[in-house]
């Protein structure tokens, strides 16, 4: 299992890891981004609308917030290391496949995506290719790691759902209890969907918590076989009946005793 946060921003992203609680619409903090070299100016796609053009919305790859959080921690030549890296992933192929996906669709479909909402992506091709680029971005990530006081991300799956809150099950089998409204705001909250929680400090007293969509980079791995028998008693779905219940199912077996006459 392989998840990564999900690889592509809108521009509001940006602006709320340089300036947390900035409004997005605001114009200043992206120009300060820009004018340091601290963001990328993000790909550009074309939308439609009723077969006509509409607009253009701009899409980036997720390291240009690796960036804007460098540069609020006064970390300047992190902050213009990681725009760079978010400039490579932009000029690759799997990102320029992207773009061409996403070109023609309407403006709120296309939002809707670069904000993880994975139910307005019909099209399979979609998330191989953004499999393809979050799989570059994590990579790019373990070469150039945040300073330690920066951002402390806990990835996994939802485990279990309550009412309320739902459990974040990480690779390593830590639990973390997520307040339902949270997983909302990132589109995940049933169980075996990818989750990452990312701590941002933003002072002795003070730290943000955000939801970030997560993407599987795996998602090909074949489950283990089935076995109805393998639990004595089931009260609740849990991650791991999601992994054996995703198999195709097995024709049922039913051994009949046959008499043969001589």
């Amino acid at each position: 299992m392989e998840i990564d946060r999900w690889p592509i921003v809108a521009r509001a992203q940006l602006i709320q890891a340089f300036r947390p609680g900035e409004p997005s619409s605001k114009e200043a903090p992206f120009r300060t981004l820009r004018a340091h070299g601290w963001a990328t100016a993000g790909v550009r796609v074309a939308t439609r609308k009723s077969h006509r053009a509409s607009g253009q919305f701009t899409v980036f790859s997720s390291l240009n917030v690796d960036a804007g959080q460098s540069a609020r921690q006064g970390h300047a030549r992190a902050a213009t290391a990681w725009a760079k890296a978010a400039a490579r992933i932009e000029k690759t192929k799997a990102f320029g496949e992207l773009r061409d996906l996403l070109s023609g669709r309407s403006i709120d479909q296309v939002a809707a995506i670069v904000d993880g909402n994975v139910a307005k992506a019909p099209w399979p091709e979609l998330l191989a290719v953004l499999r393809l680029v979050a799989r570059e971005t994590m990579l790019a990530r373990s070469k150039r790691p945040l300073p330690e006081e920066g951002a402390a991300v806990v990835m996994g799956r939802i485990a279990d759902a309550q009412p309320d809150f739902l459990v974040l099950e990480a690779k390593d089998g830590a639990r973390t209890a997520v307040p339902r409204w949270l997983a909302q705001s990132a589109h995940r909250e049933n169980v075996g969907d990818c989750l990452a929680l990312v701590t941002d400090r933003l002072g002795d007293r003070q730290m943000v918590v955000n939801a970030i969509p997560g993407i599987d980079i795996d998602a090909q791995a074949s489950p283990k076989k089935f076995s109805p028998f393998d639990r004595s008693a089931v009260h609740l779905l849990t991650l791991e009946d999601v992994r054996l219940l995703s198999r195709p199912p097995q024709p049922l077996k039913i051994t009949i005793p046959v008499i043969i006459e001589t």
